[in-house]
Order: C-alpha cells, then sequence, then structure tokens
C-alpha cells in the first residue's frame, strides 16, 4: 500500500504513529510538502492520501496560495476512488471537498481531551469494540459542517463532529490527532506552548507537559483505524 502524505507546515519532531504505522508493516510513504510548491504525483503513484494537519484556515487561499492546487488535487483524487484520510485541518480540507463549510469553532480545542463516539460510530467498522470516550490529543481553532452524505461517528464537547465516514465510499475525516506521539506533543508543547492560553478546552502548556508524561500510550488508536481502514478498502 503506498502512502502518500500531504504535508502543511514542516515536521519539526519525531515520526508519527502514522509513519511508525507504515514503517511496521512496510508500506511506503512518499511526503509532500506543499508549502513549498512541490509538484503532485500522477494518480497511478500512490494507493493511499491522507491529508494531514497544519496552522492554516482552509478559506485563507490568498495567503496561502498552494492551496488552491491542494483543493484541485484532493478533488482529483476522490474522483479516481483513491483511499482518502484527512487528519485535523486534513479533515477540514476533506469536508470542504464533499461539500461542507469550514468555520472558525466556537472554542479552541487544544489538548488531551475524550472523544465519544456517536451510536452509529460505536457499530461502524472504524470504531467497533474500541473504548467509548477514548483520550487523543487536539490542537484546532476551526471546524466544519457534516458534508452531505457523510455519517457523524464521534465529537467532543466543543466540537461536534470528531470523526466521519462517506457510506460507499473510501473516504474518512478525523478531527483529532490520533498521529501525534506522547514525544511529537511535548516537542510542540516547548515550541509552540506559549500560543495555548488557558481556556474552556485549553488546558495550557504545563499542564498539557504533565498529561503527556502519564499518558500511557498513543499509537493504539491510530494502528486500530489504520489497520480497519486497510482491511475494509484495502483491495480497491
Amino acid at each position: 500500500m503506498r502512502l502518500l502524505l500531504l504535508e502543511h507546515d514542516p515536521v519539526e519532531s519525531s515520526p508519527s504513529n502514522v509513519i511508525l504505522w507504515a514503517k511496521k508493516y512496510d508500506h511506503p510513504v512518499k511526503v509532500l510538502e506543499v508549502f513549498t510548491g512541490e509538484p503532485y504525483p500522477c494518480q497511478d503513484d500512490f494507493d493511499w492520501l491522507m491529508v494531514m494537519g497544519g496552522s492554516q484556515h482552509v478559506w485563507d487561499e490568498d495567503g496561502n496560495p498552494w492551496l488552491e492546487s491542494e483543493k484541485d488535487f484532493i478533488s482529483q483524487t476522490l474522483a479516481y476512488g483513491k483511499i482518502v484520510l484527512g487528519i485535523c485541518f486534513g479533515a477540514q480540507l476533506l469536508a470542504e471537498a464533499l461539500g461542507g463549510n469550514v468555520f472558525p469553532n466556537r472554542c479552541r480545542e487544544i489538548g488531551w481531551h475524550e472523544v465519544s463516539l456517536t451510536p452509529e460510530g460505536e457499530e461502524s467498522f472504524l470504531f467497533r469494540s474500541l473504548p467509548n470516550p477514548f483520550l487523543t490529543f487536539h490542537w484546532h481553532n476551526d471546524h466544519f459542517t457534516l458534508p452531505p452524505g457523510c455519517r457523524r461517528l464521534a465529537f467532543s464537547e466543543p466540537t461536534e463532529h470528531q470523526a466521519f465516514i462517506m457510506p460507499g465510499r473510501p473516504v474518512v475525516g478525523l478531527q483529532f490527532h490520533a498521529e501525534f506521539t506522547r514525544e511529537m506533543v511535548s516537542s510542540y508543547a516547548f515550541s509552540h506552548g506559549h500560543e495555548w492560553k488557558e481556556g474552556p478546552y485549553v488546558a495550557g502548556k504545563e499542564k498539557t507537559l504533565l498529561q503527556t508524561e502519564r499518558v500511557q500510550d498513543t499509537y493504539w488508536l491510530m494502528e486500530a483505524l489504520l489497520d480497519r481502514m486497510l482491511r475494509r478498502f484495502g483491495s480497491r
């Protein structure tokens, strides 16, 4: 399974859970830094598109001129019927490509917070038998409406759509950061923690670092979700 990862900011930390999963199962990975203007590959050159997180806003094409071509590429990939996973900013881009709207969320959500499953999420191939709720990392200011034809699988207190799928198509969006390792969270806390001003759903740098020390594992969730997507969609 050939993976194509679209990155929107320079990667400053240790490998993510996605990269660890790919290495564990020997899936080739191509990382494309879209902000550099690097050309996109042909659709025949990859099997699974993963649109990763980023600090940008989906609507800010003037501030990020590369966004227009990325949106075109995502739409093209969807039209080809490829497997597509969007995470955080990537989920917002995916939601827009499918007909949803992206907007500033009513609250920023940064830190370790629980995600709960909807009844449909509990029965879905993606989350069935996983803990409900589960703890994962969050770092987002914006959110999206559920795209037409998609199903909401998960939510948190400040964020209505934490996970969605499009039935009949190999498409999944995750607002939360299951790809973040504890090392990544600690690294970002030191480099960006000054931006994490405490609020209703923002723990702040010091509390986040303390909680990160107590979190036993983060890989299990990303592995479970990627394994299930591969089993469901990998034969396409």
